[in-house]
């Protein structure tokens, strides 16, 4: 008789979130900055780095501060980019599948096309 093992579990899948993207800046992380980043009062001039052009935004990819702000910080208020202060007409928080985008992309080497 063989017995079987009904206690064991498998471990649950791991998801590899760049499997079937791969983002560019033109395509896919330019429209998500020009709505969440790049307007007055924010990086159009008082924050840093001035989102308008890939040059732009690469300047603080290049430096980890993106990154930072954007992903490691986002359940900060204030830190975490876009902050929860952005005004009425802008997004406080980046959706799920934005995230998504912007990490593939970074992960990718931030490639513009």
């Amino acid at each position: 008789m063989i017995a079987s093992c009904t206690n064991d579990e498998l471990p649950e899948p791991v998801e590899v979130p760049c499997d079937d993207v791969m983002p560019t800046y033109v395509v896919d992380i330019e429209p998500i900055i020009q709505q969440s980043c790049a307007y007055s009062g924010c990086h159009l001039g008082t924050a840093p780095g001035i989102y308008t052009s890939y040059e732009g935004v690469v300047a603080q990819v290049e430096s980890g501060s993106f990154r930072e702000r954007v992903i490691t910080m986002q359940e900060d208020p204030n830190l975490g980019m876009p902050p929860n202060y952005a005004p009425g007409d802008r997004p406080a928080d980046l959706t799920a599948d934005e995230l998504r985008l912007i990490e593939c992309w970074l992960d990718a080497g931030f490639p513009r096309e």
